[in-house]
């Protein structure tokens, strides 16, 4: 199997758009073509559901043949990513991105929801394949959401933002029921196996020094197929998927009280310089610009819910 990266875009950290603002949004979205993605992450939820024109998605270690109406749950943090074996067309998709925090308010207090799909997507369980019926409500839900995002009274309608939740609620109601009432879709093997157990081995060790060279000693390949296969499933470079790793665990550790030097050493950078330079490379912010940005909006988040 040839995964080509055809167009491809770089992907640092994404954020949420604009309207991500209250802590969620919505998108459907129909390209004719469609560039392909790195492997990524952002801190957010990400419920995905495929409708047409996409091959394969990538997450984590495990890659999934995309079919019609498969719906894929990414927690925060969870590294995925589209790989192709030819060029996408007429590639359509809709989604639901969602903060941690309005998780939490979904649930009622009757439930933690954000704990709830953390579980259900540990050991790769994060994907499930919907019936027509089911797929047809769920983007109509998604669609309602982006359409009272768009309108422009949006921001000072209280009942719209109330119908968002309820919308929101509903779509979670179905997916909890899916997860319960049927069984998650297997990953399909990428030609040799030693690559998926080179991305496990590096998503279990990514703080520790890692280098190619030992890698491919490792597991009996050679450097330059390592380097070659490595990029064709996750549309990086070992380097560059260790040094993303590390940024992303460092910005999820922001959420303590360690120190920013505390936090470079615990992801795997004994020098705080490059540490400094591949989080502002990769962010676009320096990490104290993140940590004040992070806390204010925790602050705000408190002061709502209050």
């Amino acid at each position: 199997m040839q995964l080509i990266q055809a167009e491809m875009t770089r992907a640092p950290f994404l954020p949420m758009g604009q309207q991500g603002a209250l802590g969620y949004e919505a998108h459907h979205n129909l390209d004719k073509t469609f560039a392909v993605t790195q492997y990524h992450c952002h801190d957010y939820y990400e419920f995905y559901i495929h409708i047409r024109g996409g091959e394969y998605m990538g997450v984590d270690n495990q890659l999934f043949l995309l079919k019609p109406n498969q719906v894929f749950i990414l927690p925060p943090f969870s590294m995925h990513g589209l790989s192709c074996t030819r060029e996408m067309h007429d590639y359509e998709r809709a989604y639901l991105n969602l903060s941690p925090e309005v998780m939490r308010v979904l649930g009622c207090g009757q439930i933690d929801l954000d704990q709830f799909f953390r579980s259900q997507a540990s050991g790769g369980v994060c994907t499930y394949q919907l019936t027509d019926a089911d797929a047809e409500q769920f983007v109509a839900w998604i669609r309602k959401i982006r359409d009272n995002q768009q309108d422009e009274s949006f921001e000072n309608d209280v009942y719209h933002r109330f119908q968002n939740y309820s919308l929101m609620m509903s779509l979670m109601s179905l997916l909890c029921r899916t997860t319960r009432r049927t069984d998650p879709v297997e990953g399909d093997a990428f030609g040799s196996s030693v690559i998926q157990d080179i991305l496990e081995y590096i998503n279990n060790h990514y703080t520790q020094p890692i280098r190619i060279e030992n890698l491919a000693r490792s597991f009996g390949v050679s450097v330059s197929w390592l380097s070659h296969e490595f990029s064709r499933f996750t549309n990086r470079s070992v380097y560059d998927y260790v040094l993303y790793r590390r940024v992303m665990l460092a910005r999820q550790q922001m959420l303590g009280d360690c120190s920013l030097n505390e936090i470079s050493y615990q992801c795997g950078f004994n020098d705080y310089s490059n540490f400094l330079r591949s989080f502002g490379k990769i962010v676009g912010m320096s990490p104290s610009q993140y940590r004040k940005q992070l806390q204010q909006y925790r602050n705000r988040e408190l002061d709502d819910n209050q």
